[in-house]
Formats: structure tokens, C-alpha cells, sequence
């Protein structure tokens, strides 16, 4: 449910996304992968630049903890190669929710009260 007082912007951009396919190292909506998304809908909804690497993404931002995310923080992962380096990110929406593309779904919605989203849990980040 989206409510008044919601980034509609971030919404509306985010919806143009969903199911598109996962690319590796695409940046647009022919295919995309994670931080291409996430550097397109920041420059997209903030006007803000990101880098295309999720480390370079990482470093952007400041870190948040789980409770404290907000609407356009960005999510981080590591995954079951390596469990203290970033793999993925997202964009936190709210209720738990972020967009993110998926390798094997693309552009989804998914819950961090997942539990795989719960076990390769590395941080929030605010961009800076």
C-alpha cells in the first residue's frame, strides 16, 4: 500500500522496472543486473549518480542498521561464496520490501524477512 506521505516517485520508477530481465552488466530495461538497477532508479527518482559496481555503491553510502532503513536506502548481501563481502544490493521500499534484480527472476519485490535475504544479511546504507 502505497500512502501519501510515500516517495510516489521511487514507486512509480520502481514499477517501470519490475520484470525485467537479469543482465550481467546491463543498466537498462532490455536486462539489467543489481547495481545497474539501483544506479539507474537513483539517478532516475534522486538525480543522483551511483557508481556501477556494488562495492563502489557500499562505499557511497553510510551505514544503517535493519531497523532503522528508509524509503531509498540501499541493501546489501553477501552470498554463500563470500560471507563478508558485498554480492548484491537493493532498494529498500518499506515493510520489509525491496527491489532488486534477481539472476534467476530479474526485476522483483522481495521481503528481507526472507530467509535467505536474512542469512546473507550484510547492511543497510544511506547515500551519502
Amino acid at each position: 500500500d502505497i500512502n501519501k506521505e510515500d516517495n510516489h516517485k521511487l514507486y512509480i520508477a520502481s514499477a517501470e522496472w519490475i520484470g525485467v530481465p537479469y543482465r550481467a552488466g546491463g543498466d537498462n530495461k532490455r536486462g539489467t543486473d543489481c547495481s545497474g538497477l539501483v544506479s539507474q532508479l537513483y539517478k532516475q527518482v534522486y538525480n543522483i549518480r551511483l557508481s556501477r559496481s556494488t562495492d563502489e555503491q557500499l562505499k557511497e553510502s553510510n551505514k544503517v542498521s535493519r531497523r532503522n532503513l528508509r524509503e531509498g536506502d540501499l541493501v546489501f548481501f553477501t552470498s554463500r561464496a563470500s560471507k563478508k563481502r558485498v554480492a548484491h544490493v537493493g532498494i529498500y521500499l518499506k515493510n520489509g520490501k525491496f527491489i532488486h534484480a534477481s539472476t534467476s527472476k530479474g526485476v522483483i519485490v522481495s521481503s528481507l524477512n526472507e530467509q535467505y535475504y536474512t542469512q546473507y544479511w550484510l547492511r543497510g546504507g544511506r547515500v551519502k
